[in-house]
């Protein structure tokens, strides 16, 4: 199957500095050492990139910025959604126009809508682009959960919408989406969830958009094409691995917050700062350090 995006896309965090500005040098070096590690593509603005705290200009800004900066080396991903179709579209479009590889769209949150409502909202945004769309289904955030059926419908209705990213943990979930590549080879379905990475790949997934890729590429890369090339034993024992590194996203609410301090500690060396509501914590520090040396990540990221 030729997937417009496969692989392994890490959800990139956004990094500040204590001014609450962009920390331009901080993500410049998460870029580089994330295309070091052999990343299929990268994702901005996605959840854990904080998108829904910023405002559109924010969010405009360092898309601009991150876009130039890679510079082609992977194909880059921009997260695009909100809850006002016009600004989904204005932000779309503003990614096509700096040189996004592709979009990815959160559904409307805070309201529950119809399938056709929600039907209605893609094929608006996808009708505005040239680019490819990949649909982001998180229902645990929005409260709404994308039926196989709407997403089948929109893939076949609309040769843009390219692939979806299903941030749930029901492996039948992603089967039913897998299936779509009987009717469209080309539709690409990721998984969110680490742990799901090498059951979707046995069923046909294109890769995954998965969390600990932020902070230990190299781990999902190597399970990836160990897969593709068939070394399956290879393949399960990096499962094992990936297994150990779930429990992080219970260190932190958000979750995002701990995988940043992650980022801080295995490939900065040193920190950045949050924005308000979040404030420092001395006590993640020492958590996810604890959780790093538990999982032996200093030693290999050397």
């Amino acid at each position: 199957m030729d997937f417009k995006f496969k692989g392994i896309i890490p959800p990139v965090v956004t990094l500040f500095n204590k001014d609450g500005e962009f920390d331009w040098e901080a993500n410049y070096i998460l870029a580089d050492h994330l295309i070091k590690k052999g990343v299929h593509g990268l994702l901005y603005m996605g959840s854990m990139g904080e998108f829904s705290s910023l405002p559109l200009q924010e969010r405009k800004l360092f898309v601009e910025k991150m876009v130039r900066y890679v510079d082609g080396r992977v194909p880059v991903l921009i997260g695009t959604g909100t809850t006002s179709l016009k600004d989904t579209i204005y932000l779309s479009q503003h990614a096509e126009s700096i040189g996004a590889d592709g979009v990815l769209i959160v559904n409307p949150f805070y309201w529950k809508f119809t399938e056709q409502q929600l039907y209605d909202y893609y094929m608006n945004v996808a009708k505005s682009l040239k680019i490819p769309l990949v649909i982001y289904n998180i229902p645990s955030l929005t409260g709404q959960d994308l039926s196989p059926d709407l997403i089948l419908r929109l893939a076949m209705d609309h040769e843009n919408i390219v692939g979806i990213k299903d941030t749930t943990e029901r492996l039948s979930h992603i089967r039913q989406l897998i299936s779509i590549t009987y009717q469209r080879s080309d539709f690409a379905v990721f998984a969110a969830f680490d742990d799901l990475l090498l059951p979707a790949l046995q069923m046909g997934a294109a890769g995954a958009i998965n969390g600990t890729a932020t902070f230990f590429p190299e781990l999902s890369v190597r399970l990836f094409e160990n897969f593709k090339a068939g070394q399956y034993q290879e393949a399960l024992a990096l499962n094992e691995f990936i297994l150990k590194l779930m429990s992080i996203y219970e260190l932190s609410q958000p979750l995002f917050i701990a995988v940043k301090e992650a980022v801080h500690q295995l490939i900065l060396g040193y920190q950045t700062s949050h924005q308000l509501p979040i404030t420092e914590c001395d006590s993640l520090k020492k958590d996810v350090q604890l959780f790093l040396k538990q999982n032996h990540l200093f030693s290999y990221s050397k």
